[in-house]
């Protein structure tokens, strides 16, 4: 028979819940951090991944590649970012006015690593 101390500290043991840590931002960085982290990752091409859609999008658009760097390098974030059910980051929508239009290319982060991936490119009409 085991001493009686350890039977009520197993007892004890199978009582107690776990901790969900899930929602608490314990790690979420502020709207002017991630227009830095972005705008530092955008620096070096390598960093930005393609996804298909987006290249759908910018064909649909009349979008290149260069204005899509360019809105990454000197882009604003508008719209506050939001957590991404298929990426587990954030997805932040970047927005600046290019060779005569808006555009808007939302890219997904995953703080603090400096891949990005392009998710879908938008011509903001305003008008």
């Amino acid at each position: 028979m085991k001493p009686r101390a350890l039977q009520r500290s197993r007892k004890n043991y199978r009582t107690l819940k776990p901790i969900i840590l899930i929602g608490l931002g314990l790690a979420t960085p502020s709207t002017p951090q991630l227009e830095r982290h972005i705008r530092q990752s955008a620096a070096q091409s390598a960093n930005v991944a393609f996804v298909k859609h987006a290249w759908d999008q910018m064909r649909a658009r009349h979008v290149n590649q260069a204005m899509v760097m360019e809105v990454l390098r000197k882009g604003r974030i508008n719209l506050p970012p939001e957590p991404d059910i298929r990426f587990s980051g954030l997805k932040c929508r970047m927005e600046h006015f290019v060779a005569g239009m808006n555009v808007a290319v939302v890219v997904a982060v995953e703080y603090p690593a400096p891949d990005l991936a392009v998710v879908t490119v938008i011509d903001i009409r305003k008008g």
